[in-house]
């Protein structure tokens, strides 16, 4: 790969247009990758429908050099959502995910490449939201615990409610080495169905990150047939990748998403996840690296959206982090490329966190949701003066009201309330517009939230668009 800096003084849109290539010898077209996002297509979780084929086409349409798919969860009782997709055993399972990869990889001449996304949310899984298990079953994780969202009365039945029971605490090794083949095999899998590679999430507080934690995860126990010299903490994430190594070819492209803190008092801070990217780079196992932050008790961004991009790449949260570790680090394909998202929605400072190498790759979700083909639209297109070439900077309607009603943090008043409510409100709104999208229809930014609750989750969700619609679906 070229050195950026070394071209100056290019244009941004030459800068973000120029190719990558991973260890592994695969060439990214550009720099910019569709984040991954829960889609919020589908209740009960399962494999892709054609909903999400349209919405994947759309994206597969639009310019990204990466496109990487929302959570695919390895084991079907413990969902971060309830329209999460899964590895479920079903017959159609693999035709669904080869239809789905198909319908990126022949949405255009120059297709992005696609990774899916694979998790396990642990402790933070919800029995009563996800109605996945029963409400008595706990989630699984390597304490027993239950997520923290706010002091006070209201945090409180929001945490009881949500997770009625605390987590059971997996103390077997033996389990913990079937969790990890439950992600080998779901790469394997990834691989059979055609799809150009793997995100292995560990951050946001899912399981992966709950085990890097020395908040969830106190008193590690080491894992069978990892080398002495990876550290306690790591030995899953070393099983999961090596695992993947050994079962997949080359060419199959191997991330993970990782915090950079957990932004909780006691949990993975800065200093400590330095130390692991540099070890995880140290084992030669990795294509590339996503640099993230935050639980669901702490959420690293509740409106993203809201932001409206300076002229410093330091407006990415997670920039003074990967400037300071990347010196350390050797350029793609030496070493496994970075990618930083949230926060960079103007052509100017995408261009300028690469140039500066805050990041090898670009990282955009929710402006996504508003435009699917985001990169050719905008800001990859000539005919899009620089000053306009900015994604970020909208509101939700209603968003502040049900806010209020719901218990979350306001605008008015930013301190105190449930953090994960204010997050999960803007969550929604964006998932509801990629559901316009999955049905055909154009992302709506004036949609009030609570005329979508009504509309896109119960009316199309829950209600399947009513009589005429499941006599279509009836009639096959």
């Amino acid at each position: 790969m070229a050195d950026l800096k070394a071209s100056r003084p290019v244009d941004a849109i030459a800068v973000i247009n120029s190719s990558l290539t991973l260890p592994n010898g695969v060439g990214v077209q550009n720099r910019l990758v569709k984040a991954a996002m829960a889609e919020g297509i589908g209740l009960g979780g399962g494999p892709p429908r054609k909903e999400h084929i349209n919405l994947y086409k759309r994206w597969g349409e639009g310019g990204w050099g990466i496109v990487i798919s929302g959570n695919v969860q390895i084991d079907c009782r413990h969902l971060a959502s309830p329209h999460d997709l899964t590895l479920s055993p079903h017959p159609d399972t693999l035709s669904a995910y080869i239809k789905l990869a198909s319908a990126v990889h022949n949405a255009s001449s120059s297709p992005p490449l696609l990774l899916m996304q694979i998790s396990h949310p642990g402790l933070q899984s919800s029995s009563t939201i996800n109605l996945s298990r029963f409400p008595w079953e706990a989630a699984v994780g390597p304490c027993s615990a239950r997520p923290s969202v706010s002091e006070g009365l209201m945090g409180w039945i929001w945490e009881h409610a949500v997770w009625p029971t605390k987590s059971r605490q997996i103390e077997n090794v033996k389990e913990w080495v079937e969790i990890g083949n439950k992600f080998v095999e779901g790469a394997v899998f990834a691989e059979k169905a055609g799809w150009d590679g793997v995100q292995i999430h560990s951050a946001h507080g899912y399981l992966l990150a709950e085990y890097l934690s020395p908040l969830t995860n106190p008193k590690p126990k080491p894992l069978p047939d990892v080398p002495r010299d990876v550290p306690i903490r790591l030995h899953l994430l070393y099983l999961i990748l090596k695992g993947i190594q050994d079962n997949t070819e080359k060419r199959f492209i191997k991330a993970v998403k990782i915090n950079c803190s957990d932004f909780v008092e006691g949990g993975l801070d800065e200093s400590q996840a330095a130390d692991i990217v540099k070890s995880l780079v140290s084992w030669k196992l990795l294509d590339i690296i996503e640099v993230s932050g935050g639980t669901y008790s702490q959420p690293a961004f509740a409106s993203p959206e809201t932001l409206k991009s300076p002229s410093s790449s330091r407006q990415s949260l997670f920039a003074h982090f990967t400037t300071s570790l990347i010196p350390f680090l050797s350029l793609p394909p030496n070493g496994p490329a970075i990618i930083l998202t949230g926060g960079l929605h103007d052509r100017s400072l995408i261009a300028s966190s690469l140039l500066d190498r805050a990041c090898d790759l670009v990282g955009m979700g929710r402006p996504a949701c508003l435009d699917p083909h985001l990169p050719t639209n905008i800001i990859l297109n000539r005919d899009v003066d620089e000053m306009e070439a900015v994604v970020g900077g909208y509101g939700i309607p209603g968003s502040e009201l049900m806010k209020t009603m719901l218990g979350a943090p306001t605008q008015s008043s930013s301190k105190g309330g449930v953090r994960l409510v204010g997050a999960g409100i803007s969550t929604t709104w964006h998932e509801w517009q990629l559901c316009r999208i999955g049905r055909g229809v154009k992302p709506d930014k004036s949609m009030h939230w609570l005329k979508a609750l009504v509309v896109e989750e119960v009316w199309f969700e829950v209600l399947k668009g009513g009589p005429m619609s499941w006599w279509r679906y009836w009639k096959g």
